[in-house]
C-alpha cells in the first residue's frame, strides 16, 4: 500500500521533481565550491610528496575504457580494484595529508547533507498538504516560510545520521574487501543487496520523524523522533517493504540508464528518490493513524481499516472537544487521562444527550466537517428544551 500510493502521489505531482532537482544542483554547487577551495592545496601536497599522479591517470584511463565499451565489466573490476588499493597505499605514505583528505571528505559530506536536508521538511510539508487537502504550494515559498524549521530538522537529522553513516561506511569497506578476496567478481551483487538492506533499515529508522514533526509542531524535535517509533513499530513490515522496493528500483534504474543517458540519470533519480521517500513516510503515518488522504485531484484513499482503533485516533473533526470520542481518547504524547475520570465524564455526557434527545446531532460530531456548527445547534436545542421544561 505505501509504495503504490506514494508512487501515485509522485506521478500526480511530477512537477515537484524538477524543483527538487534544481535544489540538488544548488547543493552540489555549494559543496563543490567549498571542496575546490580545500582540495586543490591538498592535491598539490600529494603530487609533490607522493607518486600518486600516475596511478590516478591509470585509473582514469580504465574508467574511460569502461565507459566507451572497450573492455567488459569483468575485466574492468579486476583492473579497478587493484588500482584503487594502490592509490590508497600511496596516499597513506603522507599521513598528514591523508588525515586532511579524510576530514575534508567528511566536511563535504556534512555540508551536502545539511543543505540537501533543508528540502526534506519542505517536501514533507508540501506532500502533507497535498494529501490532507489537495492544496498545492510552491517549493521556494514553502522553504522560505518554514526556513527555521527546515534548518532545525536538517541539523537534528544530521546529528543522528552522521555517526550511523560513518560506522556503516567503514564496516562496508571491510566487508567488501573481505568478500573480494573470497568470491571476487560476485562481490558486487552481494554488496548491492547489503547496501539496499542498509538503506532500507536506515530509512525505516527515520520514517516516523518528519510526519510526527509536521503534525505536532509544538513538540521538541528529538521528542518527536522518540515518539515516532510508536507508529513505525505498528507498521514495520509495510514500511520496510516499501523502502526495499524503492531502493531496489532506484539501483536497477541507475544501473540500466546511466550509460544510455550519459550520466544525466544521476540528477533525475535522486529527485524522484527524495520525493518518493517523503511520500512513503507520510502514507505510512496516515495509514497507521487511519486517516483518509488524496493521492490525486479526484481520488481519496480510506485507511480506517488499517489504522488504530477509534479510541486511539485523533479527533480531527471536532474542534470543541465536547464529543464522547474526545472525552474518551488517550493523549497521543503518552500522558493518558485517568481512566475512571474519563469514563465518568463520558457517561455523564451520554446521559445529557439522552435526556435532551440530542444523540443524532452530537454522536457523529467527529465525522462531520461542520463540527462547530453541530455543537452550536446542539446547545441551542438543549436551551430550548430546558426553557420548555420551565
Amino acid at each position: 500500500m505505501e509504495f503504490r500510493n506514494a508512487l501515485t502521489i509522485l506521478f500526480s505531482n511530477i512537477g515537484y521533481v524538477f524543483k527538487i532537482m534544481l535544489w540538488i544542483i544548488i547543493s552540489l554547487i555549494i559543496t563543490a565550491a567549498v571542496g575546490v577551495a580545500i582540495l586543490i592545496p591538498l592535491w598539490k601536497v600529494f603530487t609533490a610528496t607522493t607518486a600518486v599522479l600516475p596511478l590516478v591517470q591509470d585509473l582514469q584511463s580504465t574508467v574511460v575504457e569502461v565507459w566507451t565499451g572497450s573492455v567488459n565489466f569483468r575485466v574492468a573490476v579486476f583492473a579497478l580494484v587493484p588500482q584503487i588499493v594502490n592509490i590508497l597505499k600511496e596516499l597513506a605514505t603522507n599521513p598528514g595529508a591523508m588525515t586532511g583528505l579524510v576530514f575534508t571528505a567528511l566536511l563535504l559530506y556534512v555540508i551536502y547533507s545539511f543543505v540537501m536536508g533543508l528540502s526534506y521538511y519542505t517536501i514533507g510539508d508540501i506532500i502533507n498538504k497535498l494529501m490532507a487537502s489537495n492544496l498545492r504550494f510552491g517549493f521556494a515559498s514553502n522553504m522560505a516560510l518554514n526556513f527555521k524549521k527546515c534548518c532545525r530538522y536538517s541539523f537534528s537529522r544530521l546529528l543522528v545520521s552522521l555517526p550511523i553513516d560513518i560506522c556503516c561506511c567503514v564496516l562496508g569497506i571491510f566487508i567488501a574487501y573481505g568478500l573480494f578476496s573470497v568470491i571476487k567478481i560476485f562481490t558486487l551483487p552481494v554488496m548491492l543487496v547489503i547496501i539496499v538492506l542498509f538503506c532500507s533499515l536506515r530509512a525505516l529508522l527515520f520514517s516516523g520523524w518528519l510526519p510526527r514533526t509536521l503534525h505536532h509542531p509544538e513538540e521538541r524535535i528529538f521528542t518527536s523522533f522518540s515518539r515516532a517509533f510508536t507508529f513505525v513499530k505498528s507498521n514495520l513490515g509495510g514500511l520496510f517493504k516499501a523502502y526495499f522496493v524503492t531502493f531496489s528500483c532506484v539501483y536497477l534504474l541507475a544501473s540500466v540508464l546511466t550509460v544510455p543517458t550519459g550520466g544525466l540519470i544521476a540528477l533525475v533519480l535522486p529527485s524522484i528518490y527524495y520525493f518518493l521517500l517523503r511520500a512513503v513516510e507520510l502514507v505510512g503515518y496516515y495509514k497507521t493513524k487511519g486517516y483518509s488522504f488524496y493521492v490525486d485531484g479526484s481520488t481519496v484513499v480510506n485507511t480506517v481499516e488499517f489504522g488504530f482503533r477509534s479510541s486511539n485516533q485523533e479527533c480531527r473533526g471536532c474542534l470543541s472537544g465536547d464529543c464522547a470520542s474526545c472525552v474518551k481518547k488517550s493523549v497521543e504524547d503518552g500522558v493518558e487521562n485517568n481512566s475512571a475520570t474519563a469514563q465518568k465524564e463520558a457517561n455523564e455526557f451520554e446521559t445529557v444527550k439522552t435526556d435532551n434527545n440530542l444523540s443524532e446531532a452530537v454522536t457523529d460530531c467527529c465525522d462531520k466537517e461542520a463540527c462547530p456548527t453541530e455543537n452550536v445547534q446542539a446547545d441551542s436545542l438543549q436551551n430550548d428544551a430546558q426553557g420548555g421544561e420551565k
